[in-house]
């Protein structure tokens, strides 16, 4: 249901909650044998359902009571208590405009957790789009390629992704399996050869630009609230969005046709065009260098070109790319 989980509630306290309400067992021993778990769990969890009152602690018997009324307060304090944070965020921030040579639409962090908290904050908290360019974890000591923490259950309440891809990450064994599982989840994929960053821009509101950095702290962060320079990371993105190959998740099990309109030449020709090397490519789609090289001359045969310089303008031209 996750009515109760949204309000930061535990998945055991609202079950326990809707267990009581739908005529469970009204003794903690009896509802915790229908939950699957301990007294002790049971416990905490009517102590956390007592606290915001909605349930009432009579020895062994807990007695839910109305929501209604209870969640309507809770309601308003949650209003109270983001009114005060707006407040404090703009005497706070004049605060630090005036001790901080930055100015307030500019916020510089220096640290490794600092940055991947923000990441992962953006991720959480955005509402409608995610544009971004990614080179991969950078700087000495970085973690291993993966899912950008959030981005996930991001595109699972909606949220639209752009992502452009530097060609060399896509070269690496695990990377592309993750590229397709992205896609598989509902992001756009394209790839350049030249990105040159980490950027992540979040409802065209609020963007953070990552760097790498020497010494322990590997990676510092920029977040950028808004104004020109926002406007212009937007518009460095939309450039490499426009410059870049999409990347295609359809599966390479059919037999190529002679030409460029079949699924897999059409995959063939969109992982060439992005720069990637015969190896990469052959590990992409599960066949040998010898197969890829015979499949590109061929394409190159049937166009007539005498390069794949040639063969990626014919292609496009044809609109098989």
């Amino acid at each position: 249901m996750g009515a109760l989980r949204d309000l930061g509630l535990s998945d055991v306290t609202e079950r326990a909650y809707l267990a009581l309400v739908q005529g469970g067992p009204p003794h903690r021993e009896k509802l915790a044998a229908r939950l699957g778990i301990d007294v002790d769990t049971v416990d905490s969890a009517l102590d956390e359902l007592a606290g915001l009152g909605l349930v009432e602690l009579d020895g062994e018997r807990p007695l839910p009571l109305p929501p209604r009324l209870t969640l309507e307060v809770l309601a308003e304090q949650h209003l109270r208590a983001a009114a005060a944070a707006r407040e404090g965020s703009e005497v706070l921030g004049r605060l630090w405009a005036e001790q901080t040579p930055l100015p307030d639409y500019l916020e510089v962090l220096t640290t490794t957790d600092s940055t991947a908290a923000a990441q992962e904050k953006l991720h959480r908290e955005v509402r409608t789009q995610v544009m971004a360019l990614s080179v991969g974890p950078v700087g000495s000591g970085a973690p291993q390629l993966a899912q950008a923490p959030g981005s996930t259950e991001a595109m699972h309440r909606g949220v639209t992704y752009r992502v452009v891809y530097s060609t060399h990450i896509l070269r690496q064994p695990t990377a592309m399996a993750l590229v397709h599982e992205a896609i598989s989840a509902g992001e756009s994929a394209r790839v350049f050869p030249n990105v040159p960053c980490n950027l992540t821009i979040a409802d065209s509101r609020w963007a953070l630009l990552t760097a790498p950095m020497p010494g322990a702290e590997r990676l510092h962060g920029l977040v950028i609230l808004g104004g020109g320079f926002l406007d212009t990371m937007i518009g460095i993105f939309e450039s490499f969005w426009a410059l870049g190959v999409p990347i295609s998740a359809m599966p390479m099990d059919a037999a190529p046709d002679g030409d460029g309109t079949s699924e897999p030449n059409r995959h063939l020709l969109t992982l060439l065009g992005a720069g990637l090397t015969d190896e990469s490519i052959a590990r992409e789609l599960d066949v040998s260098k010898r197969t890829v090289t015979r499949r590109i001359a061929a394409l190159q045969n049937s166009l007539g070109a005498r390069s794949r310089f040639q063969l990626g303008v014919q292609a496009a031209r044809r609109g098989w790319l």
